[in-house]
């Protein structure tokens, strides 16, 4: 196998993505990109569905097995100020040692590497020992309708998921769930002249707060998945008016969690809000809070399955060392394929806290190593 040569030709194509953007809703021209591709490097099977995935399948060498499904996303986030940026975002320019760019970590580095893994065989003459699907979905950066719509669609069976997610070509088992919640204080607007005639919610949301870091990093914490987590990001008031005082105030909570369901969370905000009148809303359009004692789901595949186990012995065997195993802080799309029963790792290359930054780069030598342990992956899964 001439590396070197696989390695120039991923990254080439990694720059062609790059240059080509797709934000959410806008991928039909790196769609096409990639399906271009996958047909020019020998795919047997080519397509793409209503949701505007883009699909390419290896026939295996034993067609009889379920597939190993190789999945990336095709969207990425806004590259915000260009100013903030060392080289134009969309250049995708090589600074050292490393492929600069928006998406060059999350996530056209590592789907190029995906696609060049099915080519490193087809260049070589050999087949994978069962099938490979890559599938590369839309709008994941906004909720995931491309991965959903795949799975309620899905018409083959599955031996496990490969996400493309950045993990640093460490073996990542799962990431926890989210949930984004409203809190709502209530209280009585007056003018702000006279403040003691009305109920100023702030203070209920200020004490509310000083309460929250605390009493969330008493949670239990999962063996792998880590600890149960809380950002307060957006706070709202129903006033413009300075001199107004609020009539209510709210602040989005985004939790991060394996071991809490929303009743133990709604429990644990009730608490720690008091005698405040207050109240509890899904952020997707303040939808009423429905209560629910099941763990939130993120995806988690443990490290005893022999999935794991199988994957982690392949992939160690192409790089020439054992794949750590590890977890994402960031949500995937494998949240969408857990409830249908589908086993997800994940395994790219790029480091995780690249992802969504101004000067987003990922570093050459790790697509190269990744590209070893996904073609000794296809071969041996």
């Amino acid at each position: 196998m001439d590396w070197d040569t696989l390695l120039a030709d991923c990254v080439a194509f990694a720059q062609r993505l790059i240059r080509t953007p797709s934000m959410p809703g806008e991928e039909a021209a790196l769609a096409a990109l990639v399906a271009e591709e996958l047909r020019a490097l020998g795919y047997d099977e080519v397509w793409g569905d209503e949701a505007g995935n883009v699909y390419g399948r290896l026939h295996g060498a034993d067609r009889s097995l379920p597939a190993l499904v190789l999945n990336t996303h095709l969207d990425h986030v806004d590259p915000g100020d260009p100013s903030l940026w060392p080289t134009p975002p969309f250049a995708a320019e090589i600074a050292g040692d490393r492929l600069v760019g928006r998406g060059a970590c999350d996530i056209k580095g590592p789907l190029a590497a995906q696609v060049y893994a099915g080519a490193a065989l087809r260049r070589a003459g050999q087949r994978p020992r069962r099938d490979v699907v890559f599938c590369g979905v839309v709008q994941e950066e906004v909720g995931g309708a491309g991965a959903i719509y795949w799975a309620e669609h899905l018409d083959y069976p599955v031996e496990l998921i490969v996400l493309g997610e950045p993990s640093g070509n460490t073996l990542a088992l799962g990431h926890r769930g989210i949930l984004e919640l409203w809190l709502t204080f209530h209280g009585r607007s007056v003018h702000a002249s006279a403040p003691e005639r009305g109920r100023n919610p702030n203070y209920a949301l200020a004490a509310f707060l000083m309460q929250l870091e605390a009493a969330v990093a008493a949670l239990p914490a999962h063996p792998i998945l880590g600890p149960t987590s809380v950002a307060p990001t957006i706070v709202k008031v129903d006033t413009t008016s300075g001199n107004v005082t609020p009539a209510w105030t709210r602040v989005l909570l985004d939790f991060r969690t394996a071991t809490e369901s929303v009743n133990s969370l709604r429990d644990l905000i009730d608490r720690l809000a008091g005698d405040a009148p207050h109240s509890l809303s899904y952020a997707e359009g303040l939808a009423p809070l429905a209560g629910s004692d099941a763990l939130l789901a993120g995806f988690y595949t443990p490290p005893d399955s022999p999935l794991v186990t199988r994957a982690a012995a392949a992939i160690g065997r192409g790089m020439g060392r054992a794949p750590e195993l590890t977890r994402y802080r960031f949500a995937t799309d494998g949240r969408h394929f857990a409830p249908h029963g589908l086993p997800v790792v994940g395994y790219a290359p790029g480091e995780e806290h690249m992802a969504h930054t101004a000067g987003e780069s990922i570093p050459l030598a790790q697509v190269g190593e990744n590209l070893q342990g996904l073609v000794a992956l296809l071969r041996e899964f």
